[in-house]
């Protein structure tokens, strides 16, 4: 039920402008999907049971009609949550030509040119084609197979999950119909299994092999993101780059990069600080807006 989600945002959204110390001027923000050049939720896989004409009719303009309902036509401009991260990270470490890639409950994605700037097109990754091999894991989203996002966030963790020794009850085998849903839950109680074999010195060297492969995987897509953007900087963070296992990712695309493709070798891969981590994205997402002079 759209409505559903106007609401809660709305609730959210009215009881931070009350802490403000003046009225709202604009609004900026970010959101999973594709997002458009006027902050169109073109598609969103938040709805994923919405009607098609309910969705163009509701969901399409969700949020221009927030702004002007809501906080009375205000500037509003959001885009893709990935691309935040990007300019967020750019900002942090003061450079640009930097990649985003969080790894959450799916592959979020961005890009900031060396100037700061955005590409200007659409940079969800997480439905891009990544293994071409025909057998490779499908996800429910689409109709197609071997797609980045389940390859770089929690499902390629939780997949891996068996084989990293984690022990797991039957519903979160990986051939359980349950991990092949569109519910994230399931796999987010899979990789806290995942994250407390980290912990555990007996089960450790076993689950970290979890983590030098998605390394790996990690690796091979930023080389062939290196196809058509200049990459100098990497940023990873998400749930699944928590703990030790983020490092260990960072330090096996490291070794892919220097083995298989040296010309890359000397791309440099930053984690988010602790200020990024509690208000670096908000901060860049609402400076995004244009507001009337």
């Amino acid at each position: 039920d759209p409505q559903y989600h106007y609401d809660v945002i709305v609730k959210a959204m009215k009881a931070t402008a009350a802490k403000l110390p003046g009225p709202v001027e604009a609004i900026g923000g970010s959101a999973t999907g594709a997002v458009s050049a006027n902050s169109e939720a073109t598609w969103c896989d938040c709805f994923p049971n919405v009607p098609p004409d309910v969705y163009k009719e509701k969901v399409v303009p969700i949020f221009n009609v927030i702004a002007k309902n809501e906080f009375g036509g205000v500037p509003i401009k959001v885009i893709n949550d990935g691309e935040v991260t990007a300019v967020a990270g750019g900002q942090m470490i003061g450079e640009g030509c930097l990649f985003g890639i969080s790894l959450g409950s799916s592959e979020g994605s961005g890009y900031v040119y060396g100037d700061g700037s955005l590409t200007g097109w659409i940079n969800e990754n997480a439905y891009n084609p990544f293994d071409l091999n025909p057998e490779a894991p499908g996800n429910v989203w689409s109709p197609h197979r071997g797609d980045a996002a389940v390859y770089l966030g929690q499902r390629a963790a939780t997949r891996l999950a068996k084989k990293g020794g984690v022990e797991l009850p039957e519903e979160m085998l990986p051939s359980h119909p349950k991990m092949h849903a569109a519910s994230h839950v399931p796999h987010a109680q899979c990789l806290k299994k995942i994250q407390a074999a980290m912990k555990d010195p007996k089960t450790e060297p076993q689950a970290r092999k979890i983590y030098e492969t998605i390394g790996v995987y990690m690796g091979y897509a930023i080389a062939q993101y290196c196809e058509y953007l200049p990459i100098k900087n990497v940023l990873i963070l998400g749930r699944v780059t928590t703990g030790h296992g983020g490092d260990i990712m960072m330090e096996w695309a490291k070794k892919v990069l220097v083995a298989d493709f040296p010309e890359l070798g000397d791309i440099k891969f930053h984690t988010p600080s602790e200020h990024m981590k509690r208000v670096g994205q908000c901060v860049a997402a609402a400076a995004l807006p244009e507001l009337a002079k």
